[in-house]
């Protein structure tokens, strides 16, 4: 053992170098080895869908590119609504967060609120008939296959609030039937992802 620490100090010189010239090759190693990233918008914490995105709703964070998923929003959608509900740390992308004004074919985003059971069946994407029901329990179909483009639960009003894209004339439709009725949905065709499930007619 002593000679060993004799060796250690006549040779330490020596033995500094070494170490601090396989410290230099372990940073090279680490950052050869580091993917690279790229800095995207993600949700600060768990939003509903259907809400308004706002600056508070918004972090950066660095991914690894080869995670990073396609349609990342890269200008500014605060102020935007949500399709959907998004969990904290998930990407905002095309896909999850709408613009009205970017509707296709010249329709309207029009807002219905249904109730909380219907809502449960309906997911962004699928395609809707709305009825309207008196309160003799008579039902009118007053909109068919409107699809869904944001949907979201609203507890302090029992009821889930829809988003469908529509005709001018059938937004126009919807509104007056709201005021004067109850609105509920059925789904007529279910969004791709989800056909096959329990829930599909």
């Amino acid at each position: 053992m002593e000679s060993l620490a004799r060796l250690l100090l006549t040779h330490r010189r020596l033995v500094v170098a070494a170490l601090l010239a396989l410290a230099t090759w372990a940073g090279i190693e680490a950052v050869r080895h580091t993917p690279d990233t790229v800095a995207v918008p993600v949700a600060a914490r768990d939003l509903a869908g259907g809400s308004t995105v706002a600056d508070a709703d918004v972090v950066t964070r660095h991914l690894p590119a080869h995670v990073v998923p396609d349609g990342v929003l890269t200008s500014t959608f605060v102020g935007r609504s949500l399709a959907g509900p998004m969990r904290a740390g998930e990407v905002f992308t095309d896909a999850r967060v709408v613009d009205p004004r970017d509707l296709p074919g010249g329709r309207v985003m029009a807002m219905i609120e249904v109730p909380p059971a219907a809502g449960e069946l309906v997911r962004v994407g699928d395609l809707v008939d709305v009825l309207s029901v008196t309160e003799e329990s008579s039902a009118e179909t007053i909109a068919e296959s409107v699809p869904v483009v944001t949907a979201h639960a609203d507890p302090d009003r029992a009821a889930a609030v829809l988003g469908v894209a529509a005709a001018p004339s059938t937004a126009s439709r919807l509104a007056r039937a709201a005021v004067a009725t109850r609105l509920t949905v059925v789904v007529a065709t279910a969004h791709p992802a989800r056909r096959g499930s329990s829930v599909d007619p």
